[in-house]
């Protein structure tokens, strides 16, 4: 395009040198001022058409890179580097400073095409199925992740539970193996939120159970009281994650809030009767005999540890009071009603 629009072959190296342009594979730029002002999602999904572009073969986009494609929850470090995966069984794995390239049996079951969006232009992209795409994440993330990511796809019905197990049972010999099978039991489309979904996985790792999701606690008269994150009910414990949403601070985080100080002030009123609400809330909960355990995005990223101690202290003050309200339950999946007890 830049040829057949007069430039020469001098002028296209120049701009890449000179940091005008940013290289997204061999042939393929984009202009860096338009990129650096993208998101990091969309900077990948542009990397990824670039390298797709530049490469031209039989690779589709594949794990973390087809998460992307699809708007699946991704891991706080984000998506890393172009994945793509190739079905020529004779190469090799391959990596690059900008692409990783999977080898891998891919049936065409396994394989499909989407339209990714990006600077007001779309391209039609290879990229795997979303049973094969949670399939391979649950076996090559770490079990939060994976969790988050497959709840995610669940939750949006992009794929269901069998599907992603039929996949896994087919890739029973493959590298991770066992990270899948471990994953798969675990998701629940109930979770509303990456953070309830990582924050249970991780702290499940640490010995605490994978409390009931999205449950409504009434008190003894049938009046409701709250929908908590969280509830494990053998221990009287109610768990929450406080993530930016929790008080709807990201509405509050508006250009006309930013800049008129009125509406600064009326962001922060706000912001406070939602304070006020919530503190509230948890003390109605305590008056019915549980207790409360709420953390963060960083804390549960950085010292999981210290919430799930925080959660077996409750636990031991919660067992000399009883439970004197009720708890209403979603509907379970059923690969999880065997596992799951609801005494009370």
């Amino acid at each position: 395009m830049a040829l057949a629009a007069g430039m020469s072959r001098h002028q296209v190296s120049h701009r890449s040198r000179a940091g005008r342009w940013v290289t997204l594979g061999r042939g393929v730029y984009a202009r860096s001022d338009l990129y650096d002002g993208l998101s990091d999602r969309d900077q990948h999904r542009l990397a990824l058409v670039g390298t797709l572009l530049a490469r031209r073969g039989d690779e589709v986009a594949s794990h973390l890179s087809a998460a992307v494609v699809y708007d699946l929850p991704l891991p706080l470090t984000g998506a890393g580097r172009v994945t793509l995966t190739s079905p020529d069984l004779d190469d090799c794995t391959r990596a690059s400073e900008r692409f990783v390239r999977q080898v891998a049996s891919l049936p065409e079951r396994d394989r499909t095409h989407r339209t990714v969006s990006c600077c007001g232009t779309t391209w039609g992209v290879p990229v795997t199925s979303p049973a094969r795409t949670v399939a391979d994440n649950l076996r090559h993330l770490g079990l939060p992740d994976a969790v988050a990511l497959g709840d995610g796809a669940l939750r949006r019905g992009i794929t269901t539970h069998d599907a992603v197990a039929e996949v896994l049972t087919r890739q029973e010999r493959w590298p991770y193996a066992d990270r899948g099978k471990l994953a798969l039991p675990l998701l629940d489309p109930r979770r509303e939120t990456w953070l309830e979904s990582y924050s249970f996985a991780r702290l499940h790792q640490l010995g605490i159970p994978m409390p009931e999701p999205q449950v409504t606690i009434r008190d003894g008269h049938g009046r409701f009281v709250a929908r908590v994150d969280g509830w494990l009910h053998d221990w009287g414990v109610v768990l929450e994650c406080d993530g930016r949403e929790k008080y709807f601070m990201a509405d509050l985080d508006t250009p006309v809030v930013r800049t008129y100080p009125a509406a600064v002030q009326d962001a922060q009123r706000l912001l406070a009767r939602r304070m006020e609400s919530e503190k509230r809330r948890e003390e109605w909960l305590r008056d019915l005999g549980p207790e409360v355990v709420r953390w963060g995005t960083s804390e549960v990223h950085r010292s999981p540890e210290t919430i799930a101690d925080r959660i077996k202290r409750a636990a031991e003050r919660a067992s000399r009071r009883p439970f004197v309200g009720h708890a209403e339950y979603l509907p379970a999946p059923p690969w999880l009603m065997p596992a799951v007890g609801r005494a009370g």
